[in-house]
């Protein structure tokens, strides 16, 4: 009886685990879902909330965008408070050495009193001066009285001259007197002359003042140096003068 019953037995087991692995597979939960859909809709259970997906790739880089309306001028600040003053900077270092002014100290005046020349024409004084450089420039001034006299137009020119020689650079240190021939008109007037002269040698000049008729006259009665002082100023300059001709 006991053999009988454990055959039994085993014959039970093999029936179930015939079940078993021939048992059709369970659907999953998406099936089953989509089933529930299509026979109930509206009443299956939600499964539980799915993992987070993972971040995608990031865009492109949008265009940029217009320039914004400049905005409206703000209020003027007030004015802040005076800083204090700095520290004193260092002494600087010695500056260039100023040009050589020996020559702009080198002054002559020459001085007569009522020296009442009355010659037509020729030298009638000399101002001797030594010029102590080359490349300088002479400053000469004339200061006395001048006159004319004529019974006809005529025209006289008081001029200087350097070494026996007129100025040729730049140009002649000349004036001139003229009368349109009123005899009675006899007046002495007090006249300056004066200019620039370049390219004067170095050491001894006569610095001379003379008169003579004017380009296209002749004849009258010149006369200087009337009733007053008279007088002839040299001056040895640097040579930084612009001259100007038309």
């Amino acid at each position: 009886m006991a053999g009988w019953t454990h055959v039994f037995s085993i014959a039970v087991l093999c029936f179930l685990g015939a079940r078993v692995l021939c048992a059709p597979p369970e659907p999953d939960d998406s099936e089953n879902e989509v089933q529930c859909k299509q026979t109930c809709p509206g009443c299956c259970p939600m499964g539980a909330p799915g993992m987070p997906g993972r971040n995608g790739v990031p865009g492109q880089n949008g265009y940029p965008g217009s320039n914004g309306f400049d905005g409206t001028g703000g209020i003027r600040g007030t004015r802040g408070v005076r800083g204090v003053d700095g520290i004193r900077g260092q002494k600087g270092e010695p500056g260039a050495s100023a040009p050589d002014l020996v020559a702009s100290q080198n002054i002559k005046h020459c001085v007569w009193d009522r020296i009442s020349d009355d010659r037509d024409s020729g030298t009638i004084k000399i101002c001797r001066f030594h010029k102590r450089q080359m490349n300088t420039t002479m400053h000469v001034t004339w200061n006395g009285s001048l006159r004319v006299l004529s019974t006809a137009e005529c025209c006289k020119r008081w001029y200087f001259m350097f070494n026996g020689r007129e100025c040729l650079t730049p140009v002649p240190i000349d004036g001139l007197t003229f009368t349109n021939g009123a005899e009675s008109v006899n007046i002495h007037r007090v006249s300056t002359i004066e200019g620039l002269c370049e390219n004067i040698p170095q050491g001894p000049v006569d610095v001379a003042f003379s008169v003579e008729d004017c380009r296209g006259y002749s004849g009258g009665d010149a006369y200087t140096g009337w009733n007053s002082v008279s007088r002839i100023i040299v001056e040895e300059l640097p040579s930084t003068a612009e001259e100007e001709i038309e």
